[in-house]
């Protein structure tokens, strides 16, 4: 039997690419907090507010559904998922595996000099003005973290990676935004760098471990399970569709 091929793909290409916009547009409003834990998800409303046809928005919706952020409310229309505690547990369990693995991985081709820069922004941490009006501490926090990642090239790890740190995001988003300061965690960070400049696997997994769940601990000590839920998803004013 002959293979045949449809050239003509005109039609589908456009509907997916709309699709695809359309769910990054969902996916980011409830990472960022905009679109709450409860909303309604229906392919009438989200069309309607995104002024798209209901086949976009059913694909953007069943993908949200795919992923764990939407979940069915009845036969037809879904919901906002609302994090449960096992699943802010386990997704912190998995971030500090991942986290540790791949910053070990970075330290086997590490430069010193990026080491030394580590250790020095650490001490401008310490420095920094402790009302940090100015979010100093938080830029240097940044730039820390993207240096001890810098050497990291592993595609498939930072896949999984990715697909976690939205969780992540998604929890501190909701129950959690402040920036750990404490003199715990200044103290890992520390202990962090010595453990990577000595390649030090069982060293690294351990720090990176107390490190991620004590961030976990803080989630879900401001964790509220019930949140009040909105009539129906939709950006803040009347959107602008999503280029076609």
């Amino acid at each position: 039997m002959q293979l045949t091929i449809e050239t003509d793909l005109g039609d589908a290409v456009h509907r997916k690419n709309l699709a695809e916009q359309l769910y990054d547009i969902l996916e980011n409003q409830i990472l960022d907090g905009t679109i709450r834990p409860g909303t309604k998800l229906s392919e009438e409303n989200v069309a309607d507010a995104f002024r798209v046809s209901r086949s976009p928005a059913r694909e953007a919706i069943t993908e949200l559904e795919r992923i764990g952020l939407a979940e069915r409310m009845g036969a037809r229309d879904r919901v906002v998922a609302t994090p449960t505690e096992n699943f802010i547990r386990e997704t912190f369990e998995v971030w500090w595996i991942l986290d540790a693995g791949r910053t070990y991985l970075a330290s086997l081709d590490a430069d010193p000099a990026d080491v030394a820069r580590m250790r020095q922004l650490l001490d401008e941490i310490d420095a920094a003005d402790s009302t940090d009006v100015d979010g100093v501490q938080d830029k240097l926090t940044t730039e820390f973290h993207d240096l001890i990642h810098r050497g990291f090239k592993n595609d498939q790890l930072q896949q999984l990676l990715d697909h976690h740190r939205k969780y992540i995001r998604w929890f501190k988003e909701l129950y959690f935004t402040a920036t750990d300061r404490s003199p715990a965690s200044r103290l890992e960070h520390r202990e962090i760098v010595d453990r990577f400049a000595a390649k030090d696997l069982m060293g690294l997994t351990d720090v990176i471990r107390r490190h991620v769940l004590r961030q976990r601990d803080e989630v879900l000590a401001h964790y509220a399970p019930a949140e009040p839920a909105a009539v129906a998803a939709g950006p803040r004013g009347r959107p602008s569709r999503p280029k076609a």
